[in-house]
């Protein structure tokens, strides 16, 4: 076991019953995102793209928005995604569009290329999701959701 998990359960260990499942939560949680990245990553491999460049294209999908804002909203800095728009751009999967409202900040906007590649990643994921929650109950998937969204916010309430 990596010596910080270590130290994190020996820390909690003492707290209780609740303290012990979140701990175990919070393990499972690191776990299931590393899985989430490689299947990702998968994912987006035949269309020549990583995870990354698929989260900041589908940002995009719908409506241009400025590198910043996509960092925002993906919970990244804005310098990683303007690295990720500028090979998007360089691979003629977006292009920056003026932005009416910020004279610097050009909007990325996914192109025609982007959107057929970001279709496909997308229909390669709808099937994975239709095999993976097979027999699964929505509503124990929703409660998970809102139990981990919860955490979430609780945990960014203790963030300086």
């Amino acid at each position: 076991m990596p010596e910080k998990v270590a130290t994190r359960q020996h820390a909690v260990k003492g707290g209780g019953r609740a303290c012990d499942a979140y701990s175990a939560l919070i393990d499972q949680v690191g776990r299931l995102a590393d899985v989430v990245e490689a299947i990702g990553n998968g994912i987006a491999r035949p269309t020549g793209q990583s995870l990354a460049r698929w989260q900041v294209l589908a940002e995009v999908e719908h409506e241009a928005a400025p590198v910043g804002a996509i960092a925002c909203r993906l919970g990244h800095t804005r310098q990683a995604v303007q690295r990720v728009a500028d090979l998007l751009v360089e691979d003629e999967l977006a292009c920056y569009r003026p932005n009416p409202a910020h004279r610097r900040a050009k909007l990325l906007d996914v192109t025609p290329t982007g959107r057929a590649a970001l279709h496909r990643m997308q229909a390669a994921y709808t099937q994975l999701a239709l095999r993976t929650t097979e027999g699964l109950d929505p509503e124990r998937l929703n409660l998970a959701r809102q139990t981990l969204s919860e955490l979430q916010r609780r945990l960014e309430s203790e963030l300086p």
